[in-house]
């Protein structure tokens, strides 16, 4: 085994146990790509390559799957897990990539095939690749612009009836993008050490720029190297977090007094901006379902610089007495279907239906509803998700302030000179194609005194 594992190439390796962990595990592509390319058998041309083969095949998943289903004599819901991992990296490889001679994308998938299912699966995977190389299948008329998009025809429809078939092609096609760079938030307690770290040759070599928005937003490009692995991380200068998500703190307007409940915390990233904006940890306490989940926040908080946020674990969706009228700032970054994530999070569009975009919209309504009994009177309840749905969205925020608890609050106009569609006068909608940021919906509530 060992001699076989010497002979197949390591990126290639590293990126189908992703792949297949995506798919077949319900992993989440940047948590498993993590584990999986911090391998010290993988250099940075490794990363960089694995990287993109990954994201790759999962952001053009349904046109591989469409053209697999043609050039396969079976069914690839009846493949071997591992040959139907192998053939979608090898096709993306054929077709998508600039970089790879197609008798090469062959070659190495049938060392996989055989590393990983054993020789029995060689012949068919070869056949296989090598009856896309003679012959491509075309596209059907009533699918093939979804597809070329990157979404499934369900997700297509879905968008198009959202927004029109226009936008929700140029949201497709945005997704497939490589992102420019990694954004990070500045701890904002460090401000001069990032700055001078961000002004060193370590910083320059990364490519280190301030991005235009919000204030802490600054873009790395790594280039195959991980960045947490960096030294000003591990120090606490500064932060993963998208542009989007920061913009949560930037609008809650929180002060250093002001006491602050997270409901969804984890894994960490608004409350300790939160903590940052406020100049200390007093007052703040981080919720969420998951005590695995929460101790990613306890090391995010370690890291940052912070030990007195109290955190606890429990059910936002479940009312807590405890909580009603305590908090100045109610932060509710629900549970939500991801769609604008399609980027960063590419497998987000081959799970997402009509069926599954339904099943937490009840979840979001309980903890919105419970988030608002927290918060005392000319307090701010803000309501936050990374989905681009508007029932998910818009229509919570319509359906609360018509509830009997949403009689007590009203929209606080936010005003960021970002590019917004939002359907709802006053909130936040970020559609990824517009704002070149994750897709992000924010909704800024005051409780009348």
């Amino acid at each position: 085994m060992s001699g076989r594992k010497k002979d197949i190439d390591r990126a290639r390796m590293a990126a189908a146990r992703v792949v297949h962990a995506v798919a077949f595990e319900s992993a989440f592509s940047n948590e498993s790509a993590a584990y999986h390319l911090a391998s010290p058998d993988l250099d940075a041309r490794d990363r960089a390559f694995a990287s993109a083969l990954i994201f790759g095949t999962l952001s053009n998943r349904p046109l591989i799957d469409y053209y697999l289903s043609r050039a396969s004599s079976r069914s690839l819901d009846k493949l071997d897990k591992w040959v139907i991992t192998i053939l979608r990296t090898g096709v993306w490889q054929l077709f998508f990539s600039y970089h790879v001679p197609q008798r090469s994308a062959v070659d190495e998938s049938v060392k996989l095939a055989r590393f990983f299912v054993g020789e029995r699966a060689t012949g068919f995977v070869n056949a296989v690749m090598r009856g896309l190389i003679r012959r491509k299948p075309p596209l059907s008329e009533d699918s093939g612009r979804a597809l070329t998009c990157g979404l499934t025809p369900e997700l297509f429809e879905m968008l198009s009836e959202w927004y029109g078939e226009d936008q929700a092609a140029a949201i497709g096609h945005c997704s497939l993008l490589p992102p420019d760079c990694v954004p990070v938030r500045m701890n904002a307690l460090r401000r001069k050490a990032f700055l001078e770290w961000a002004s060193g040759d370590e910083a320059r070599a990364l490519g280190v720029r301030k991005l235009d928005w919000p204030d802490a937003a600054y873009g790395i490009e790594p280039a195959g190297h991980n960045v947490t692995r960096l030294q000003p991380y591990r120090d606490g200068l500064f932060s993963l977090q998208s542009q989007s998500a920061m913009l949560v703190g930037s609008l809650s307007g929180v002060s250093a007094d002001d006491r602050v409940l997270d409901l969804c915390a984890a894994p960490g990233g608004k409350i300790t901006h939160i903590a940052e904006l406020k100049g200390n940890d007093r007052g703040l306490t981080a919720c969420d379902i998951s005590e695995e989940r929460l101790r990613s926040l306890d090391d995010l908080s370690r890291r940052l610089g912070f030990s007195a946020i109290e955190r606890r674990c429990l059910d936002a969706a479940d009312h807590h007495e405890a909580f009603d009228s305590s908090f100045d700032i109610v932060l509710c970054d629900v549970p939500c279907t991801g769609l604008g994530l399609l980027q960063r999070r590419p497998e987000i569009r081959s799970r997402v239906t009509r069926e599954t975009a339904g099943r937490l919209l009840p979840i979001q309504r309980a903890i919105l509803r419970n988030g608002s009994r927290a918060v005392v009177p000319g307090g701010v309840l803000m309501y936050s998700t990374c989905t681009i749905n508007p029932a998910e969205n818009e229509d919570q925020i319509r359906d609360f302030l018509g509830s009997c608890e949403g009689k007590a609050f009203e929209v606080e106009h936010i005003t960021t000179g970002l590019p917004s569609s939002s359907r709802l006068p006053g909130t936040l909608l970020l559609l990824p194609h517009l704002a070149g940021s994750d897709g992000f919906f924010i909704a800024r509530l005051r409780r009348k005194a």
